[in-house]
């Protein structure tokens, strides 16, 4: 029952969920428990708080339920010491002294509930229900934000992958026609990536792809959009940049790379790019015309030599 006698049932997804109770009374400790293993939850009560904490840098509770009022060590002391050992353990605050000043205190370090004695074991099995119900919705949002991530990211490079990079390409789209800014889009081709598979296997080839992707990251602004547009090909979103900046952009990052030490393969062997510049609106105003068009500029650096950039539209692109 609640406080007004409704009755609420709250379920949870845990299977035999561990919970710890610290009290110095062993009148209070026997009932909770009995009432809390009725319902199916492990329970270990503490009379000591010390041999609490202790257990606790060994063993894994979901909930802690401690009072407030006992010998050796003080409550709130005994919040701080357990929120540190065990800082995903969930904790509720019983206490025969309530004070909105100690309530407040409580929570503040973490505490997610707070029950006054004496207390009726209904309510208190509620309260201890709904500590759980409230860490099972946490879980399944953050489960949810892991896996709207996943299906975001290249598995291998940890960039934005192929079809996040079209979602990320109309809603540029969207705000440079809305605000009339113009951005810059950059397709990139690793140069002879066979060869480097071919010399050194495909598991250093992975390994090189994983370096690039740190490597195109760091040469971006925060507001840029790196992905992997597939096998050794990449793509990179100039957020609000015209083409004239963007191919100083599209210059520093293939000079960048042709640079840089790759540690999983010897200098003979440097890694370097090809890349090909289009940009919104010069050279077009859907998505599938600006690649296609960065495209066009792509091969074109592949024709001059590689290990260029090429720009669309120009007299003298590369």
């Amino acid at each position: 029952m609640n406080e007004h006698g409704r009755q609420m049932t709250i379920e949870t997804d845990s299977d035999s969920p561990r919970i710890m109770v610290v009290d110095d009374e062993e009148k209070v400790l026997t009932p909770i428990k009995v009432a809390l293993e009725h319902i199916g939850y492990e329970v270990i009560t503490f009379l000591d708080a010390q041999n609490a904490l202790d257990e606790l840098k060994n063993e894994i509770y979901d909930l802690i339920i401690t009072d407030l009022k006992m010998p050796k060590i003080p409550g709130i002391k005994f919040i701080k010491e357990a929120k540190k050992i065990s800082p995903n353990s969930d904790l509720i605050v019983m206490t025969g002294f309530p004070s909105v000043e100690t309530a407040v205190k409580c929570m503040k370090l973490g505490a997610a509930d707070y029950i006054t004695k004496p207390f009726d074991m209904e309510y208190f099995n509620l309260i201890v229900k709904k500590a759980f119900y409230k860490r099972t919705l946490e879980k399944r949002a953050a489960e949810r934000e892991y896996y709207e991530h996943i299906s975001h990211v290249d598995g291998l490079t940890g960039l934005y992958n192929h079809n996040f990079f079209h979602n990320l390409m109309d809603g540029e789209i969207s705000r440079a026609a809305r605000y009339k800014h113009s951005f810059s889009l950059l397709m990139i081709d690793i140069d002879d990536f066979k060869r480097i598979n071919d010399t050194y296997g495909h598991q250093v080839g992975n390994r090189v792809l994983k370096e690039l992707a740190s490597l195109l990251n760091s040469f971006v602004r925060k507001n840029d959009s790196v992905a992997r547009y597939g096998g050794e090909e990449f793509a990179i979103i100039f957020s609000e940049t015209a083409k004239e900046h963007g191919s100083i952009f599209g210059n520093r990052i293939v000079n960048g790379i042709s640079s840089a030490k790759i540690k999983e393969i010897s200098q003979d062997d440097r890694l370097t790019i090809s890349a090909g510049l289009a940009g919104y609106p010069d050279d077009a105003t859907t998505q599938e015309v600006l690649v296609k068009k960065a495209d066009e500029a792509l091969y074109q650096a592949k024709k001059m030599g590689k290990n260029t950039l090429c720009v669309y539209g120009k007299q003298n692109p590369c």
